[in-house]
Parts: structure tokens; C-alpha cells; sequence
């Protein structure tokens, strides 16, 4: 069990750290019976978002700062970038840096993981750590009046994390079980045997989780060997928010963190990972599954791409809710599933477009059908001037609201600043919304969109769907466990 403190953090950051939309199950019995839905009306210009001021202090041992005073609440929230994430895990170690970022909060050289967690729970605050794909984040939440008590445990968390070997093993064990529990999830399933099927051994081609064989073998060795490489102020950002003078909060940073080592040697992004060429098909078999998961993708571009929003734009189009193409044609249209969505994963290196939905196992070959066909006419046509305005509409009208806690905004700062991308971008962002043309939809959509070649799983019987797929090209066939490890099955040409 997660303790009190941790646990509400924990779900935070998992949330913050997804890179791509997801689509909730719709009650059994209720998928397939969605009437006609007239999509939503193109709404009125976005109200104009006035960003918060913010300071930046890069500290002796090279922490770079960034500060802004929030006083609308009495709360103060910090929130901390690492240089390093699941795509760091070293070959064989798959889950480290989700193991070492489970253990942060579970008892430190100086508290035991029980006075830690009463430590917090006392000043009604929270503290929690999360491992992404190319960064690891630490989080912490407290009320202002609290803010040097806050501080002082944030920063022990951050420094001194004992990695107690009881406290690993229980970690360890939370781990193994949502492992093997993911396996019993659809949706789960394709997104563990997507990530390998398209990306093989790259970095990317494993989640944060790890696998079980590699998880197993981990020990303490391991997380200190991480948190030594990866937890270090000469890469990180600290992103404070909140109703303090910026002067206090400055001070209160450099008495917590000021004696921070720097660890030297900077981290690299990982290299390019190869597109795939040609259709390629995976079927994972999962004989109890009552529906089909389908993921279609491939490399397309990393965050720092000059185009990325424009292609977000695109993505938006695409999948991006009611109005968006796949949603017209597989819900509205032909009702074969509840929902569909596709997205650009924002990665340091060149990450991966792709498309997601689920239907009936009876449908599975109609329903790719239909998405490969709406993937031609969108990479053949691009968008209509109506679609391209509701897609900037929704995104534009949506953006305020991204940024309406202190939270929010720490995170948005700390992601800009991670990608070594200028904060600007974030008071820029609807103007390049607006701004995307429907020649930039047109170009994006014809160089992006998984048409010719794609990397293609489908998730389900395998018996029973496997006939559907025989006019689509050669299929592989593997397991939900199979997709793990060093021996998984990758696209060809790896």
C-alpha cells in the first residue's frame, strides 16, 4: 500500500507524465449503441492568458531555478526535473528509474519511511516521485505558512533517500504485480507490446514499469547506481510556485539545495530510433478479451521539432475528440467503437505518432479497415478549413484551463525547460495554434500519418481475429508477456 502522503501525489504525476491522450471503456453493453452526435459548434476566441511573471536563478552547483509568487491560495508547490528516465534504464535494468523514483518517498537517512510519511501528512502536505521517458520528477505540495518545514522535507526526499532494502522489496513487489495485472488490461497490453513492436531495443521501446524478468533482478546497488547518475542539481530544474515573497523563496532554496554536488557529465538524448517500413503486424493474443485494441504508428518527431505544435494541430484533426476525423468515421458513422484518438509522443529524441482505438472482436478487420482508410484520405488531402478552425478552437479554448493551478503551470514551466526550449513558447502557444495553415496540416499530415508504413498491433483472440487480418499482410503473433523483455517480437528491419 502506498502510504497516506504519497498516494495522492503518485496519481498526480503518473497523470502529468502520460504523453498521450487515452480513451476510457464505456459500460458493457453500451459501446456500440451511440447515436449520431453533431459535432460540437466551432466556440468564440479564447480568452487572452497573461503568464505569470517568473525569475530564474541558476544556483553555484548549476540548479537552475525558476521562481514565480502565486498568492490567489495560501499554498506552495514545488516541483523538480531530473535529468533521466525509463529511457536511461541501462539493457538488462528496464524499471530502475521507476524503482529508484518509487523509493524517494519511502524513508530517508535521516526519517524512517513511517516518520517521513507523518512528517508530511502532518502539515497536510504531499511529496511524491515519478519516472518518465526522459526525465524522472519530484513533487511536493504545502501550505505557504509551512513553506521552510516543507522545504526541508522536500529537499531531504530529494538528497537523502536511504533505499532501505525492506522498503525496495515491498516496492519491488508493488511493481511485479502491476506488471502482471497490466497483462489482464487490453488496453494495457497494447501500449507495453506497441512500445516494443515499433521501437525494439531502442530506449523507447520499453515503459517506465520495466518488465518482469528485468525488475526481478534488481537491487539496491541498482537505484543508488541510478539516483548517483541522474540525480544531480547541474542538470535539474526547480520550478517554485507560490504565495511567498520571490526573495524568501530564492533564500529558502539555497539553504536546502545550496550544498548539492553537481555530478559532472551531462546526459545525452538518445539516438534517433529508426522508422519502420512497410505495414507491420503484431497480434498479441489475449483469448478472454471481449474487445480488440488497436494501435497504428510510427517515428515521427521530437518535442524540440520546430513544427510541433502545428503538428499537434494536426493531431487534433485527426483524433482529437468529436468533430475529429477518426471519431466521425468509426463512432458517429458506423458505431464501431466508443472512441478513437491518435497523438505525437513529446520525446527528447524523435518520438512516435500514433492512432488508438478499440471495437468488437467481430469487427476488428472492419475497423482497421476503416482507420487505414481515413489515414490515406487525411495524408492524401489533409484537413478542410472547418476542420483546421475547430481543432484550433478546442485547443485554444482548452489552454487556460491547462494552466489554472500552480501545479499545472510548474509543470508546463519545468517541460520547456527540460526540452531546452525558451519559456516564451508558453505565452506563444495559442498565437501558433492560430497560426497553423491548412498547407502546414497538409505537409504534416502527408510526412506523419502511419499510411504505407506502420507498425500495427491489435490486442484480442487471436483465433478469432487473425482471419480478419489476412487480407492486411503478414501477421506475428505473440502474448501479452511476450511483448517483454529482451527476446519481444519488433517490427522488421531492426
Amino acid at each position: 500500500m502506498m502510504r497516506p502522503a504519497s498516494r495522492g501525489m503518485h496519481a498526480a504525476l503518473a497523470l502529468a507524465c502520460a504523453v498521450l491522450a487515452t480513451v476510457g471503456c464505456a459500460p458493457r453493453g453500451a459501446l456500440f449503441g451511440a447515436r449520431r452526435v453533431t459535432p460540437p459548434p466551432i466556440g468564440p476566441p479564447a480568452a487572452a492568458v497573461t503568464m505569470p511573471r517568473v525569475v530564474e536563478r541558476v544556483l553555484a552547483n548549476g540548479l537552475t531555478v525558476l521562481v514565480s509568487e502565486y498568492h490567489a491560495l495560501p499554498i506552495m508547490r514545488f516541483h523538480l526535473l531530473l535529468p533521466g528516465g525509463a529511457a536511461y534504464d541501462p539493457p538488462g535494468k528496464e524499471g530502475v528509474a521507476e524503482l529508484t523514483a518509487a523509493l524517494l518517498d519511502q524513508g530517508t537517512t535521516r526519517r524512517g519511511a513511517e516518520e517521513l510519511a507523518r512528517e508530511v501528512e502532518f502539515l497536510g502536505g504531499r511529496i511524491g516521485a515519478e519516472a518518465g521517458t526522459d526525465f524522472s520528477t519530484v513533487a511536493g505540495e504545502f501550505l505557504s505558512k509551512d513553506f521552510d518545514a516543507g522545504l526541508e522535507l522536500f529537499s531531504d526526499v530529494v538528497l537523502h533517500p536511504a533505499f532501505r532494502v525492506d522498503e525496495l522489496q515491498r516496492a519491488q513487489g508493488l511493481m511485479l504485480a502491476g506488471i502482471v495485472s497490466g497483462r489482464d488490461n487490453p488496453a494495457s497490453v497494447a501500449e507495453v507490446c506497441y512500445a516494443r513492436w515499433l521501437y525494439g531495443a531502442h530506449p523507447y521501446g520499453h515503459l517506465s514499469r520495466g518488465a518482469e524478468e528485468s525488475v526481478r533482478r534488481l537491487d539496491r546497488s541498482d537505484a543508488q547506481g541510478f539516483y548517483a547518475r541522474h540525480y544531480v542539481p547541474d542538470h535539474a530544474i526547480l520550478v517554485v510556485i507560490g504565495d511567498a515573497p520571490t526573495a524568501d523563496i530564492l533564500a529558502g532554496v539555497e539553504r536546502a539545495f545550496g550544498a548539492w554536488k553537481r555530478g559532472g557529465a551531462a546526459v545525452d538524448a538518445p539516438a534517433a530510433p529508426a522508422r519502420v517500413s512497410g505495414r507491420r503486424i503484431l497480434l498479441v493474443d489475449k483469448p478472454d478479451a471481449t474487445q480488440a485494441h488497436l494501435r497504428i504508428g510510427n517515428v515521427a518527431i521530437a518535442r524540440t521539432d520546430p513544427s510541433y505544435v502545428a503538428a499537434t494541430v494536426t493531431s487534433t484533426i485527426l483524433g482529437g475528440g468529436f468533430g475529429a476525423r477518426l471519431v466521425e468515421e468509426l463512432r458517429v458513422k458506423r458505431s464501431l467503437t466508443y472512441g478513437a484518438w491518435s497523438g505525437f509522443a513529446a520525446r527528447k529524441a524523435p518520438g512516435d505518432f500514433r492512432v488508438g482505438t478499440f471495437t468488437k472482436v467481430e469487427t476488428t478487420g472492419e475497423a482497421l479497415q476503416v482507420a487505414l482508410d481515413v489515414l490515406d484520405g487525411f495524408a492524401a488531402k489533409g484537413a478542410t478549413a472547418e476542420e483546421l478552425a475547430r481543432a484550433q478552437s478546442l485547443m485554444t479554448g482548452q489552454f487556460p484551463k491547462q494552466l489554472e493551478t500552480p501545479g499545472a503551470v510548474a509543470g508546463k514551466l519545468a517541460e520547456l525547460a527540460g526540452f531546452g526550449l525558451p519559456r516564451s513558447d508558453l505565452e506563444a502557444y495559442p498565437a501558433r495554434v492560430n497560426a497553423t495553415s491548412l498547407a502546414d496540416v497538409a505537409d504534416l499530415a502527408r510526412r506523419w500519418t502511419p499510411t504505407a508504413d506502420a507498425a500495427i498491433v491489435v490486442v484480442g483472440p487471436a483465433d478469432r481475429i487473425a482471419p480478419q487480418l489476412a487480407k492486411f499482410g503478414t501477421v506475428e503473433r505473440t502474448t501479452p508477456a511476450g511483448c517483454e523483455g529482451p527476446r519481444a517480437p519488433t517490427a522488421a528491419g531492426r
